[in-house]
Parts: C-alpha cells; structure tokens; sequence
C-alpha cells in the first residue's frame, strides 16, 4: 500500500495552516511532519531550491511546494466536495479573499508577531522545538535566532513601518468585525460549504494571530470566529452544505473586499506596471528579478513604502483569471464595491508568470 503523501511543516506556519486544514477537509490521508533544521536545509532545499514550508512530498517522490499549487494538485485529483463555488461572482471573491489572504494579511502576521515580546519569545520557543528537536532548548533556541531575525528582518520589506502600524491594526480590526458578522449568519464565508477563501484566512489568522499568545485576546469579542477556525484546524465540519444561492455575496464581508480593492489592488498595480516597464526594457527577459526595488503604497490610509516582490503577481493574476472568467457577470458586485470601471479594479497582466521548477518565469 503506497505511503500517504509528507506534508512537511510547522504549526507556526501561516501558509501550513491552509493547507494544513484543506487536506483535513477533504479527509485526505497525510502525514504531517515538522521539518527540522537538516530536512529544511538538506532535503527540502535539494528537492524545491528552498528552505522553506508547506512542502508535500507525493507517493512516487514527486514534490508540491506553495499553498496555492498544492490546494490545486489536490483540488484536481479530489474534485469532491469543491471548494470552488459555481457562480463567477462567488469564484472571484473567494480568489480576491484568497489574495488578501496570501499577500495582504502578511504585514499583520510579522508586526503581531515580531513586534510584542510574548509573541516573539512563543516562536522562538517553537522554531527550536521544531527544527533542532533533539537539543537542550536553551541551546537550541540560541541556534536558531539567525532563523528568528530573518523572519523579524521581512517587516520593513513588506511596509511594516511606524508610519504604516496604525493602518495594519485597523485592517486586522475591520477583517476580524467582517467576518465575525458574516460567520454569525452561516457556517463559512459563502455559505454552507468552504470555499478557498476560508482556508486561506484561516491560515495567518490561525497560525499567527490566535495560537501565539500575546495577540489571542484579538478574538475575545468574536466568538464566531473562533468556532470557525476551530471548524477548520480540526477538520469536523458538518454535513457539506452549498455555497449561497443566486451567487451572492454576503454585504457583511464588504470592508474586507473594500480593504482589497481601496488598499491592496492599487499597489498590485503599481507592482504590475513596475514588472512591465522591466520586461520593456528586457526584452529577451526569461524571468523577473525577485524584487524590482521599493515603491509607496498605502494601508487604511496610512502611507509607507514596501518592496516590489514580483511573485506577487503570480497570485494577483489568479485572482484576473477569475475576473476574466466571469465574462462581465462580477461586474455589478464590483460597482456596488465603489469600482467605478470593474474591468480596471483588478489589474490586468500583460507579462504573466507560470511556475517552472517552483520559480516563477515569464510565460
């Protein structure tokens, strides 16, 4: 009987968590192992070109790495119950929440996390743990401080900064309010059944936010949100229900969409045109650099810089593929958002990425 595919990560792991919790849903054997520091460094790194988690090792030896890819790969070989719903307005909310999720929700995950002395000496505790397991933890804490550092040291490329900190707290408050009113009229984001979305917030909520222990307080005043996560880490959901009928979205979630498009999609757009002005200037380009240098952006309007980390697009245009899917029908649920041209609210991707060998080239 083959082996059950090796899901390599850590409980402090925001993007292990959603898929973590995905695999869980589907009722899909795994088995779930915390790398240490020689599987991160050795075996990881030889098989993805990176130290780096969530990372499934497949029964014939194949390797999966990034969330997203790995929720496709199993999404394709267990089709049922989908976590796609039907409707083209429903599949595109899902895919913004999905980016917010991924690409927003990171600055509050590191400021939470690195910037209050009880969470940062939780993940201390658990990086040692995890990745030097058989060592005194005094010692093995000592060891992986340069791991520590790296993680603190991603706040300012991502636009952590004091001038912008207010701007992140309030985007935590408005989410954890949104979802809290919207979970306290159905079981999941859309409805009676889970759609990508709730999975991907799940994971830096879960992960950061909730289990480290400086930031559970967060959570007292949305009890909702703490029996939907609990849903989720454990894997005992109820009888699969549908997603909303008539594709609709629920009104309580729109200041988190409008966090997206107000905040988020305005710097994919600059991210965007940065990636193109780059490609116009190369081009016999293969591929982007990683980072195309720091520009301004904005958050609850609070203004910092951030870098330019070009990956980014990769999932933005996920989330285009979606608009252009719908084919117009989105377009109404867009405008009642406050997007005045829908066809212009999500960027368009005139240089696309596909993955190859887990890098992101020019397709």
């Amino acid at each position: 009987m083959p082996r059950p595919p090796q899901h390599y990560s850590w409980l402090v792991s925001p993007y292990s968590a959603k898929t973590r919790s995905y695999l869980a849903y589907k009722g899909i054997e795994f088995d779930d192992r915390p790398p240490t520091l020689f599987d991160l460094g050795w075996t990881i790194r030889r098989a993805v070109g990176r130290p780096i988690m969530p990372t499934v090792r497949l029964p014939g030896g194949a390797w999966l790495q990034d969330s997203s890819l790995i929720l496709d790969h199993f999404e394709r070989a267990h089709p049922a119950p989908s976590i796609t719903p039907p409707g083209p307005t429903q599949r595109l909310a899902s895919a913004l929440l999905d980016l917010f999720a991924d690409e927003w929700l990171p600055m509050a995950a590191l400021h939470y996390r690195w910037s209050i002395p009880q969470n940062e000496d939780f993940a201390l505790d658990e990086f040692a743990k995890n990745a030097l397991p058989y060592l005194p933890r005094r010692i093995s804490r000592r060891l992986i401080r340069p791991m520590a550092a790296k993680m603190r040291g991603y706040r300012p490329h991502l636009g952590v900064l004091p001038a912008t900190i207010p701007g992140v707290v309030e985007t935590v408050q408005t989410t954890l309010r949104a979802l809290e009113a919207t979970l306290r009229q159905h079981p999941y984001l859309l409805g009676g059944r889970p759609a990508l979305a709730d999975f991907s917030l799940f994971g830096p909520l879960w992960a950061h936010l909730y289990r480290d222990p400086g930031t559970t307080f967060l959570f007292d005043e949305h009890p909702a949100v703490v029996t939907w996560m609990e849903r989720l880490r454990s894997g005992d959901h109820p009888p699969t229900g549908e997603f909303s009928a008539a594709d609709a979205i629920p009104a309580e979630l729109r200041p988190i969409f409008e966090c997206v498009l107000e905040d988020q999609l305005p710097w994919v757009q600059t991210l965007v045109d940065a990636i193109d002005g780059y490609c116009e200037a190369h081009p016999d380009a293969t591929r982007v650099p990683r980072s195309l240098g720091q520009a301004s952006f904005q958050i609850r309007g609070y203004a910092g810089e951030r870098r330019l980390i070009t990956f980014v697009q990769w999932k933005a245009q996920r989330a285009r593929r979606a608009y252009e899917a719908a084919e117009g029908a989105a377009d109404p649920w867009l405008a009642t958002l406050g997007a005045q041209t829908p066809e212009r609210a999500i960027p368009a991707i005139a240089h696309p990425f596909k993955i190859v060998d887990y890098r992101a080239v020019l397709a």
